[in-house]
């Protein structure tokens, strides 16, 4: 996995709280207005944040910089699929055409299209980077790769023949990431902004912050309870607003989760668990298998109903992979590195 000297911990902790986001909104309609509210911008949370630290390979050539990256990705992306193929051939009761099938399927990495289909994002966020990065080459200039995204987001839910966010169908959801290459357009433009030393704010400009964060909290609001006037105001007069206002919309809550991450970067061990967060995005059927086979010996039943157990549920998995599976998976995955490198195999 790609490990930073530098980290910045406010986006590690923004990290975290799309990764619950996400745990929580797969846990079903039971969880109420939170299942509809999280799936407006858990993912674009991460193509934003992701998209922070794009051009950190401007000075190496194209090639090296593809091999880094597949390295820091994808490669964790195979040893995690492996694992889950080792879950599934304990935990269901399938022939050997179903798991040379569902190996066929990781290979492809199509979303929805897979077992642990969460694996999905893998190989997307690594098209995504791959997409951005021709653009930055080609065109040269930054200013020029912020249109480039949004046109390419225009075409991808105009021209494909299906929504890349919805139904991907295309290898290693390239379609997907045409679709969200705009929110790590935007991550990038935005990144001077964002990683600027903060100045504390007094008197006026102060008040007007808070009052901004509050206006800002109470659309988000808002939108919770399915109650978004000013969005069902916007489709009612403005053509063709819904191309672009979920756009806005998720663009709005990502930057609510901006300010509550860096409320509490302060708290260390958010920033730990926040930089892990791909091994808790390939680890999240896993975990799902373990706790319900753990319920199951004690004779109970999960049953997740309303938005705060299903808050608390998703805390607890992502507990659980940190300490109780991440040691050993860890220690494997430098195991394996070593011993490819033996062969000749190198990675980053």
């Amino acid at each position: 996995m790609e490990t930073n000297k530098t980290r910045t911990g406010w986006i590690d902790v923004l990290k975290l709280l799309g990764i619950l986001a996400i745990f929580a909104g797969h846990l079903g309609f039971e969880t109420g207005y939170l299942h509809d509210f999280v799936f407006w911008y858990h993912v674009p949370l991460f193509f934003f944040a992701s998209g922070i630290f794009a051009g950190g390979q401007s000075e190496m050539k194209f090639v090296d910089a593809v091999k880094r990256r597949f390295s820091q990705i994808m490669i964790p992306y195979f040893f995690l699929v492996i694992l889950n193929m080792l879950l599934l051939a304990f935990t269901t009761d399938q022939d050997l055409m179903t798991f040379i099938r569902y190996g066929k399927q990781f290979v492809w990495g199509i979303r929805n299209q897979m077992p642990a289909s969460s694996l999905w994002f893998f190989s997307c966020i690594f098209c995504t980077w791959l997409l951005f990065e021709i653009l930055r080459r080609l065109l040269k200039k930054d200013f020029l790769v912020i249109p480039a995204a949004v046109v390419i987001y225009f075409l991808s839910i105009t021209v494909f023949p299906h929504r890349p966010d919805q139904e991907p169908s295309w290898f290693w959801n390239i379609d997907s990431a045409c679709y969200y290459l705009i929110y790590y357009a935007f991550g990038y433009a935005l990144r001077s902004k964002l990683l600027a030393p903060r100045r504390e704010a007094y008197g006026f400009k102060g008040y007007l912050r808070l009052a901004g964060a509050a206006v800002l909290a109470g659309y988000v609001l808002s939108v919770y309870f399915k109650d978004d006037r000013i969005g069902a105001f916007l489709y009612r007069t403005v053509p063709a607003v819904e191309l672009i206002y979920p756009v806005v919309q998720a663009m709005l809550i990502i930057y609510l989760n901006v300010i509550l991450a860096k409320i509490l970067e302060s708290f260390r061990p958010l920033c730990l668990a926040g930089q892990e967060t791909l091994w808790l995005c390939g680890n999240e059927a896993i975990v799902k298998k373990a706790l319900e086979a753990a319920a199951g010996i004690a004779g109970w039943q999960i049953q997740i109903v309303g938005a705060l157990p299903a808050i608390i549920y998703a805390s607890v998995m992502a507990v659980m992979i940190l300490k109780a599976f991440l040691p050993a998976e860890k220690a494997l995955y430098q195991k394996c590195r070593q011993y490819l490198i033996k062969l000749g195999i190198k990675w980053a």
